[in-house]
C-alpha cells in the first residue's frame, strides 16, 4: 500500500534508492496471529497444503472499500496515499487545490506517504 514508482518531468525515476521509495516498516502493519490448522493434503510435501499469497490478495479491494465506505470516493490505482485522497474528495467535491498544496505522487519535495 505504501510502494511508489515516483518518475519527473523528464521520465527519470525519483524513488531509485530506499532513501527516497517508501517501504513498509514493521510499525505500519498490523499485528497478525497465525493459526495452524491440522490437515493433510495427498498433493503436498509431508501432507503440507499450499497457502501462497492468498491472504494478501484481498488486501487492496478491501483497503479500496473501506475508503469508499469513509469518504464517498473510489479510488482506482495504488498506492492510497492520503494526497491521492484528498485530490479525489476534492475532485468530487469542486473544490479546487492548489498544485503546491498537493500532488498526486505525494508533498512536495517528500516519497509518497
Amino acid at each position: 500500500m505504501h510502494e511508489s514508482l515516483v518518475m519527473d518531468e523528464e521520465g527519470h525515476v525519483t524513488t531509485a534508492t530506499f532513501r527516497e521509495y517508501r517501504v513498509p516498516e514493521f510499525a505500519d502493519v498490523p499485528r497478525t496471529e497465525v493459526y495452524f490448522a491440522d490437515t493433510a493434503d495427498a498433493l503436498g510435501p509431508l501432507g503440507a497444503k499450499s497457502m501462497s499469497e492468498s491472504p494478501f490478495l484481498p488486501v487492496a479491494a478491501a483497503l479500496a472499500n473501506a475508503v469508499r465506505d469513509a469518504t464517498g470516493v473510489r479510488l482506482g490505482t495504488m498506492p492510497m496515499t492520503r494526497d491521492r485522497v484528498c485530490l479525489a474528495i476534492a475532485a468530487s467535491r469542486g473544490t479546487p487545490v492548489a498544485p503546491d498544496e498537493v500532488r498526486a505522487d505525494g508533498p512536495a519535495g517528500h516519497a509518497p506517504a
